[in-house]
């Protein structure tokens, strides 16, 4: 059972700062080792899905890895022992050029399913099919292919069936007029809706359980005497209903049977969970008739129907959906807290969630066997890249019983040397008093002695993002210790609108992007200048997304930085709001659209176009082309706007690229671009003229 997941001006001249550098929290590093280059970071491996066989001695997961030269990422499936007695032994069990992910082990634990996309040898598209496999080894054997491919499935508890999701096919309309190129295509229609499946696992056929244009399926659930099936569903496809899901019951075998609608909250009801006894239903939502920015809540209600009851944790988190002990008496769940991820237990009679990890770096994807007496997870910190660690549980396990759990594998071994700067966790009092914490990494072997450091700060994406302390060179966007080994300081803070410090915190920036979370930046920022840490003349600042947003926006409030590089950012709030996909979230963070009352002033105020006359910072602004979720128009509006200013400006675009890169060449592009640049305006290295 895996737990789901479900990462300037002169303020500081007005308050008064403290800064606080908590002595447990400094993260030690061999300033002696090698520098990281970029192309190292494509040797790191993410470690995923894990998947602890019932009996608790085998995991299940899968290694991701990058080919920079092939530009192909692959994903492959290994299995670690777990023996009561002896040394645990990892091997790799798929070797597919293709994705093989979301290992689940037979009922039994003989065998386990898996998703793959693997070579058809025709022209049709390749689609993910079901494989079994046994963990001995030898060669995955097709189990079902469905037309449209297969998005997430689970057995059932005899192990007979599974149930699957997978979108409907074109009908034959749609596929004769896309032959003919008559495909126009409406806006807000809403697509395929997706729907559930049950494949018999001994005949490998499979029938429809639900159908229809009522509701598209989210996630689902069996009950544990695999009776019935619990799923959420949204009533269309669009993205912008994705936040109305109801639950809903069936029993899958009965063709004939239709669902029954369990809650009808106008907000989010989804990832149903059954209690051990299969009697009620828990599920993560808000109660709420329109999008809320915030933390969801824990509900359950009972398998027959009735009132939902608040079940959550007395604690200011989101937890992740839980995973029951046997005896239903208690739960498990991850959370994140302030810059770290944990796992807690909690009695569900008394709600008070026990931290089981400790509180340096992060701790995720919790597997547990069937007794819940054996636990696997991956763990990482500024100075050890990721690993699988595992432990025995007590029955009612203690604080911190796996914070000194030592790793079972050695994947990232190679990337340990890397950590070449001290990392600090640091807290500072902003312009209201409120207490704001980010993360610091040092330049390799940076000592008071040597003075203040050039400092590029990063800001996070969201909103409601975060910077937990991870291992800053394990990819292109964790890549502060590149930045230190060539005597960069980099900042990353977590202002207000940062996850992990409670719902208050995430909410504190509606109707306010650019006000208070900007402070809380540069306050920072002003901190590290006062204790003589960073040059304040040597100042570049970056970010993706919301991250980029708060760039275009610092460069509009302020010229003290030497640098700046806009990636995927907001530019412009009321084109955007007219033009990106997540609409309701944008309406959630400025209380409305710019059309009603009084919020046409609100979006102004938050737009960095509106204030953007004196910006005189270098700009580097990097966009896919394919971006929906911030459009391109936001990029060119920005350029166009730097250069009719005379600000040194350039802008790349990103093919075959939505909101992020995820080919490792147009990873690598990006990232040289952006240190390159930081190199030409913070240190006048390669520079050259810019063309306005």
């Amino acid at each position: 059972m895996n737990l789901g997941s479900r990462a300037m001006g002169a303020v500081a001249a007005l308050f008064c700062a403290t800064w606080t550098v908590p002595a447990a929290v400094a993260q030690q590093a061999d300033s002696s080792g090698p520098r990281p280059a970029l192309e190292d970071l494509f040797t790191v491996v993410s470690l995923g899905s894990l998947e602890l066989s019932p009996d608790g001695e085998r995991l299940l997961y899968t290694v991701r890895s990058a080919d920079l030269e092939k530009n192909q990422t692959d994903t492959e499936i290994w299995l670690l022992t777990l023996p009561q007695r002896g040394a645990p032994r990892n091997v790799r069990l798929t070797r597919n050029p293709k994705n093989d992910t979301q290992p689940r082990w037979h009922p039994s634990g003989d065998r386990f399913a898996f998703l793959s996309v693997r070579e058809s040898g025709s022209n049709r598209e390749e689609r993910p099919a079901l494989y079994l496999m046994s963990p001995t080894g030898g060669e995955p054997e097709k189990l079902y292919e469905h037309p449209t491919g297969i998005r997430s499935f689970d057995w059932s508890p005899d192990g007979k069936w599974i149930g699957f999701t997978a979108n409907d096919d074109e009908t034959e309309e749609q596929k004769k007029r896309r032959e003919q190129g008559r495909d126009v295509r409406l806006e807000d229609d809403p697509g395929r809706y997706t729907h559930l499946w049950l494949l018999d696992v001994e005949a490998r056929k499979a029938r429809r359980i639900t159908s229809g244009t009522e509701f598209n399926v989210q996630s689902f659930a069996w009950s544990p005497d695999g009776k019935v099936i619990a799923f959420s569903a949204t009533p269309t496809p669009r993205i912008t209903d994705s936040w109305k899901s109801d639950l809903f019951l069936i029993d899958p075998f009965d063709s004939t049977a239709t669902p029954r609608r369990l809650t009808d909250n106008p907000g989010p009801d989804a990832s149903p969970v059954f209690s051990p006894d299969g009697e009620f239903i828990y599920y993560q939502g808000y109660q709420s008739d329109r999008y809320r920015v915030g933390y969801d809540r824990v509900f359950r209600i009972p398998k027959a129907g009735g009132k939902p009851e608040d079940v959550s944790p007395n604690m200011d988190v989101d937890p992740s959906p839980y995973v029951f002990t046997p005896d239903g008496k208690a739960v498990f769940f991850e959370a994140t807290t302030g810059t770290t991820r944990g796992i807690f237990y909690m009695p569900l009679d008394t709600r008070r969630p026990v931290r089981l990890t400790g509180d340096r770096g992060v701790w995720s994807q919790a597997s547990f066997s069937r007794d819940r007496r054996r636990v696997a997870f991956v763990h990482e910190s500024p100075v050890k890249p990721q690993e699988i660690h595992a432990a025995v549980l007590d029955q009612r396990p203690g604080e911190g019983v796996l914070k000194n759990v030592g790793p079972l594998t050695r994947h990232n071994a190679h990337a340990e040397k890397w950590a070449v700067g001290l990392t600090d966790v640091i807290r500072w009092k902003s312009a209201d008093g409120k207490e704001i914490e980010g993360i610091l990494v040092y330049p390799a072997g940076w000592t008071p002695a040597r003075g203040p450091a050039p400092l590029v700060v990063k800001i996070h994406g969201g909103p409601a993002g975060v910077y937990l302390q991870n291992f800053q060179a394990s990819s292109t966007g964790s890549d502060a210790q590149r930045y230190a080994a060539d005597g960069y300081a980099v900042f990353l803070p977590n202002p207000r609108g940062s996850t992990g410090y409670g719902d208050a915190t995430v909410r504190a920036v509606i109707d306010d992007w650019g006000g208070m979370d900007f402070k809380d930046i540069m306050i920072g920022v002003d901190t590290l200048i006062a204790r003589r840490v960073v040059h304040p003349d040597s100042l570049g600042v970056m970010g993706w997304s919301y991250g980029g947003y708060m760039t275009a926006w610092t460069i509009s409030q302020t010229n003290r930085f030497k640098a700046a590089v806009v990636g995927a950012g907001i530019t412009e709030t009321i084109s955007m709001w007219g033009t990106h996909d997540i609409l309701h979230v944008f309406e959630g963070y400025f209380s409305g659209s710019p059309w009603d009352e009084g919020r046409w002033e609100e979006y102004q105020a938050s737009s960095p176009l509106a204030h953007i006359r004196g910006a005189r910072t270098p700009t580097l602004i990097i966009h896919g082309v394919n971006d929906q979720r911030v459009p391109p128009n936001q990029a060119q509006i920005l350029y166009r706007t730097l250069k009719a200013l005379g600000v040194p400006t350039e802008l790349v675009w990103l093919p075959r690229t939505g909101h992020g890169p995820n080919e490792p060449g147009l990873q690598y592009e990006t990232a040289r671009r952006q240190k390159e640049w930081m190199d030409r305006w913070i240190r006048k290295k390669g520079a050259k003229p810019t063309a306005n």
